[in-house]
């Protein structure tokens, strides 16, 4: 209606769970779901603006690598200490950052990026103290193999993602409040102007299964015929019953935009729908 554009990100940079038949069943669906308008995005294909944007932080002395295990790290944020790791130089954390990358340099678990955070390790939230930007996950990506061995966190990936697309408007779930302010403190840095954002509350359905996880286990062993089983309330399933896009358009629009979580039966969200 505002001339805007419809982006779907999936996000996958968490190589170890990654179900890869996904990645082309959310492509089919979003193009039916979405009338064939929105543009199909991968994170695990921009891996290098992500790095990018690492040495753009780095450069401004806005992130650090740390080296302390994670036992000792838990204890500076609980006694609000800072890390040593945190005066680290410009030049240190460049050379730390390559060690990190590098095949031959840090192993998996030893060293993370972190940010340093506006407050330091004296914020009332603990939350906020010098969270982590990025980690070493040697496991083999369904996608991009072992190319990579730095993945960022949902953090990093989101804010980059978030600027580049130049996004707006953000709603996000209220429970990602949080997030999103570890993210204003990277655009704040990165010298951007931050978006409008709005939040929504949670949906919880009574009486209705929305595991990813245990639905694939239960397709897996053949409780289900596949995803478009006419016993799962997926998007598969509902457009092989005859479910128009429109309608869940027109539910989006009766749900609103709302932070009050919401009770809701299987039969109440039915009457709903159709």
């Amino acid at each position: 209606e505002y001339g805007g554009k419809l982006y779907m990100r999936i996000e996958d940079t968490n190589p170890e769970n990654i179900y890869k038949p996904a990645y082309k069943m959310i492509e089919e669906e979003s193009k039916w779901l979405f009338d064939g308008i929105a543009k199909f995005v991968i994170q695990s294909d921009n891996m290098k603006i992500y790095y990018n944007y690492v040495e753009k932080l780095i450069k401004k002395n806005a992130v650090y690598v740390c080296t302390c295990s994670s036992e000792s790290f838990k204890e500076y944020v609980e006694e609000m200490k800072n890390c040593p790791c945190r005066k680290q130089t410009t030049s240190e954390n460049l050379e730390l950052w390559k060690k990190m990358l590098d095949k031959s340099g840090f192993r998996e678990g030893e060293a993370v990026l972190r940010f340093k955070s506006s407050e330091g390790m004296k914020d009332k939230n603990p939350a906020m103290r010098d969270f982590p930007l990025a980690r070493i996950n040697l496991s083999e990506h369904p996608r991009q193999g072992k190319k990579y061995r730095v993945w960022p966190l949902m953090n990093l990936a989101v804010t980059v993602d978030d600027i580049e697309m130049k996004m707006t408007h953000i709603i996000r779930a209220k429970d990602h409040r949080d997030n999103a302010e570890r993210q204003k403190m990277m655009y704040k840095i990165i010298g951007k102007k931050y978006p409008w954002e709005a939040y929504l509350g949670r949906y919880k359905f009574k009486d209705m299964e929305l595991s990813a996880t245990k639905m694939t286990q239960e397709i897996k062993q053949g409780k289900y015929s596949g995803w478009d089983d006419k016993k799962l309330p997926t998007i598969a399933s509902l457009k092989k019953q005859g479910y128009k896009p429109q309608a869940f358009w027109k539910f989006a629009e009766q749900v609103g935009l709302s932070e009050s979580d919401k009770v809701m039966s299987k039969e109440e969200y039915f009457q709903l729908l159709n």
